[in-house]
């Protein structure tokens, strides 16, 4: 008995995805980061800081400052590392 396999490859990927926050950098860990990056490019966290209120300057191009962004961001490995400490 013989038996043919043919094997084609489908390459209909045109957006690569990125597995960080174009915003600040933390990786994207569940289904609401994702939703988020792929529609407001950013994790769900910062969508609720930054986008949520401001939905429409966002999609115009709005964004925080350099120095409230990088504030932020200290804020939030701050705040993952405390509760690191605390779990211990």
């Amino acid at each position: 008995m013989s038996t043919s396999l043919k094997i084609r490859i489908i390459d209909d990927i045109t957006v690569k995805t990125s597995f960080f926050c174009n915003l600040c950098g933390f990786p994207l860990l569940t289904h609401k980061d994702f939703k988020q990056h792929k529609e407001y490019e950013c994790c769900n966290e910062c969508y609720l800081t930054y986008a949520e209120a401001r939905r429409k300057e966002w999609k115009d191009g709005w964004r925080p400052k350099q120095t409230v962004l990088e504030e932020y961001i200290y804020s939030r490995k701050s705040s993952k590392t405390a509760r690191s400490n605390n779990e211990l």
